[in-house]
């Protein structure tokens, strides 16, 4: 007997395909950069998701050390002169909070930002 449409064994094939497809594509990692230069950071504002993957590309354009501090996330990120470094992580819960240079003065001097996470 000849059947109109896909066989059921194809359409449950198909359905797994589609729902590996939006969950790979629910947890893309999405890629943030953040130069220090000039005793300040050049984007002083960053946004993101909770629940999403985020890397920050942290490149420090001087040639002497600065830090990336962002005390509730845990990410304390020492960076030497002229030195660029990746960090993967996910944010869990919605907020604003403040990221901040390390460096003694560096702080004073205005070297601060805000990464605001959005439910």
């Amino acid at each position: 007997m000849l059947r109109h449409g896909c066989p059921g064994w194809l359409r449950i094939l198909l359905v797994l395909f589609v729902a590996l497809l939006l969950v790979a594509c629910g947890n893309r990692t999405t890629t943030v950069v953040i130069r220090a230069k000039d005793m300040r950071f050049e984007r002083a504002e960053v946004r993101m998701r909770a629940g999403q993957p985020v890397t920050l590309r942290l490149v420090n354009q001087d040639g002497y050390a600065h830090s990336f501090d962002l005390d509730e996330l845990g990410l304390h990120i020492p960076l030497a002169g002229n030195e660029t470094v990746e960090v993967t992580f996910v944010p869990r819960e919605a907020g604003a909070y403040r990221f901040y240079c390390g460096s003694p003065g560096h702080t004073e001097a205005g070297m601060v930002g805000a990464l605001t996470v959005a439910p």
